[in-house]
């Protein structure tokens, strides 16, 4: 077993024996680290990680047992990354939230790429159907990799369009590598993970709640260079993505046929916020978002020069 493996089972097994919470898990997989040697088998030491959750062996044995089948489930060409990871997207490491591991089933280097996430809702309009089509194909042609989250609508079309054209897409999902959601999409996901890849923030055993697609958007935010709501009348994950984005200092565009829609409030609270743009056409995407890198690239430099005179002073 790969180190890396072994690591992200240990902390998995302590993860699944906390109930779910990743600051009690954390805690104890950081001491852990100090006191034991991981790199062993984890069953070596159950008296150790009881004592470090406050339980009783049987528990964390369960724990331990019931990962062990869960990581056996995995198939295909995974990967599992930690944070020191050569691997290891490095964007998302400057944010809140920061999973311990991500898990990638497919190209894994497509974390290294211009990301750019296509996202709205799940049951767009035929004008949204047609903008999240002609999105996707003008980022991939314009050597962006498109993500998305799986999800019907929207989602599902910025997938199949780029894939339809050979090129490949990053599905960033709520669950973990083996589980599907929605189930229908059971499909497009193995296919993803064989043209594109598949990232998820949960390990094999992760019991799948709510609240885990807003960490899924999240991190598929923190991925990207900008977000792109296509469209959303719902005002449902769309809407804590651009939270999100902003909160990241990334990039996010909206299509002015969104804010026109008067049925629909709430992509309007952005407006006049920075790295927050309007656009009319698919096309301009790519320019779009090249351009508004180059300008953040050159003002942080210009700051940087400012802030060593400063120094100097």
């Amino acid at each position: 077993m790969d180190w890396e493996v072994r690591h992200a089972l240990h902390y998995e097994t302590l993860l699944t024996a906390a109930g779910g919470s990743e600051a009690k898990a954390g805690e104890a997989f950081d001491q852990a680290k100090e006191l034991l040697d991981i790199n062993e088998p984890f069953d070596r030491n159950y008296g150790e990680y009881a004592r470090l959750l406050d339980l009783d062996i049987a528990a964390v044995r369960q724990a331990y047992e019931e990962n062990v089948r869960a990581f056996g489930t995995l198939e295909g060409k995974v990967w599992i990354i930690n944070r020191d990871s050569p691997l290891w997207p490095k964007q998302v490491s400057m944010f809140a939230y920061i999973p311990r591991f991500l898990y990638v089933q497919g190209d894994v280097n497509l974390l290294k790429q211009p990301i750019v996430s296509v996202i709205g809702t799940r049951s767009p309009s035929l004008e949204g159907r047609k903008l999240a089509y002609q999105s996707s194909l003008a980022l991939a042609k314009g050597n962006f990799v498109v993500a998305s989250g799986l999800a019907l609508g929207i989602d599902a079309i910025a997938h199949k369009s780029v894939l339809s054209e050979g090129e490949k897409t990053i599905a960033v999902i709520g669950t973990p590598l083996n589980q599907a959601y929605p189930a229908e999409h059971k499909e497009l996901q193995a296919i993803i993970g064989e043209q594109g890849a598949v990232v998820s923030r949960f390990g094999p055993a992760t019991r799948t709640q709510k609240f885990h697609f807003l960490l899924r958007n999240r991190l598929m935010s923190a991925l990207s260079l900008a977000s792109v709501v296509v469209e959303d009348r719902d005002g449902g994950g769309a809407v804590r993505q651009a939270s999100f984005a902003l909160e990241q200092k990334r990039l996010l565009f909206f299509y002015q046929q969104s804010l026109d829609n008067h049925a629909v409030l709430w992509p309007r609270q952005f407006l006049g916020k920075e790295r927050v743009y309007v656009i009319k056409k698919p096309g301009q995407l790519p320019g779009a978002i090249t351009k508004a890198v180059k300008g953040i690239q050159s003002a942080t430099k210009e700051l940087q020069k400012i802030q060593q005179l400063e120094l100097f002073d």
